[in-house]
């Protein structure tokens, strides 16, 4: 009995059928996933959002990425075969998490729950609930937006946002190399001192309230140990020899309907985020406030310093008008201080 010939156009026929009924089977084989939470390191395991999960793949340096949700899961899928090198890019208050080696193959997803430590390292009263809520998204009341004299008035009393930085922010080589220092010796900051944050902080931590009048807005806040800000609006120029500052020089102009402010005469002393970065006298701070409706304000800061950076970079935030009875409360950053040498001996134990 002859062999029955090879039928091609039915062979490949059957090809074709197998790709249309099983889309996925010969991608499944070449892919898999990594799937996880993350929260708070404390006890209360609170969920912390509007984290980036970057993974890095070992052999090729190919990075895949997404953002934690409302409720602090993630998934990445359709990853290539392989080893990563996972980190967790944190938002403020958070220390960066990283892991390598995490192996991803087609036997099973890979979960991997996070736990961060916050920037004040449990502390009780200031750690990661409060630190996810800064962060989360809240509720706002709707209506127009309020105008004096034409232009919106943006007075009132901010809840934080969540704040979002550019990828990456690209630095010098020295200020990428103090970053790394800082990253390690928490207890130097600024704000572990009782010193100003500067305006980078402005908002952040806590409740700021706006004041504005036709000339001037006054802004000052919770928490971030800073004096309060003038920002004049009545056409003057910066001073010709300023003394460098914590807060700078501030003056505005109307672009429409968004007061643009410029700020220079800054000190080389401030933090930039939680993530340490360094910053000179060459800064130059250009923000944009807009406040779309009545319980939104978008604010965008631009930060300009050709001696630390490679190019300017922007951090985004939108801040929710809070409720009629919040009060901007009084802050003494050296009364009643615990913060300090714990974050020291934390900081020293995790070296």
């Amino acid at each position: 009995m002859s062999a029955r010939p090879i039928d091609i156009g039915h062979a490949v026929f059957l090809g074709i059928a197998v790709l249309f009924l099983f889309p996925n089977s010969a991608a499944a084989q070449k892919s898999g996933s990594i799937r996880g939470r993350v929260a708070t390191a404390t006890d209360d395991n609170t969920p912390v959002p509007e984290t980036t999960i970057r993974v890095k793949n070992a052999d090729t340096g190919r990075i895949f990425s997404t953002t934690t949700g409302a409720d602090g899961r993630y998934v990445l899928k359709s990853l290539p075969l392989g080893t990563y090198e996972i980190s967790a890019d944190c938002p403020p208050f958070f220390v960066p998490f990283r892991r390598e080696a995490v192996r991803v193959d087609t036997t099973q997803e890979v979960r991997l729950d996070i736990r961060l430590l916050d920037g004040q390292l449990g502390t009780l009263g200031d750690n990661g609930a409060l630190f996810a809520w800064l962060l989360s998204e809240k509720s706002a009341p709707s209506g127009a937006t309020p105008r004096l004299r034409g232009k919106p008035d943006l007075s009132g009393v901010w809840s934080p946002g969540p704040v979002r930085l550019p990828d990456p922010v690209e630095l010098l080589p020295w200020a990428d190399a103090v970053t790394k220092q800082r990253q390690e010796k928490l207890d130097d900051a600024p704000f572990t001192r009782c010193l100003p944050g500067g305006p980078a902080w402005q908002g952040v931590f806590g409740y700021t309230r706006f004041v504005q009048t036709a000339t001037l807005l006054v802004t000052f806040g919770e928490y971030e140990s800073n004096p309060p800000r003038q920002l004049y609006v009545d056409g003057r120029s910066h001073p010709p020899n300023l003394n460098p500052s914590f807060m700078g020089h501030s003056i505005g102009h109307w672009d429409g309907d968004t007061l643009v402010v410029d700020t220079v005469g800054l000190n080389d002393r401030a933090w930039l985020t939680f993530a340490g970065y360094p910053q000179t006298e060459q800064m130059h701070l250009t923000e944009r406030y807009r406040r779309r409706d009545l319980g939104h304000l978008e604010v965008e800061m631009t930060f300009d310093d050709p001696g630390a950076f490679r190019k300017p970079w922007t951090m985004k935030q939108v801040r929710t008008l809070a409720p009629k009875d919040t009060e901007v409360t009084e802050y003494v950053c050296n009364e009643n201080e615990k913060d300090r040498e714990h974050t020291r001996s934390e900081v020293g134990a995790r070296r």
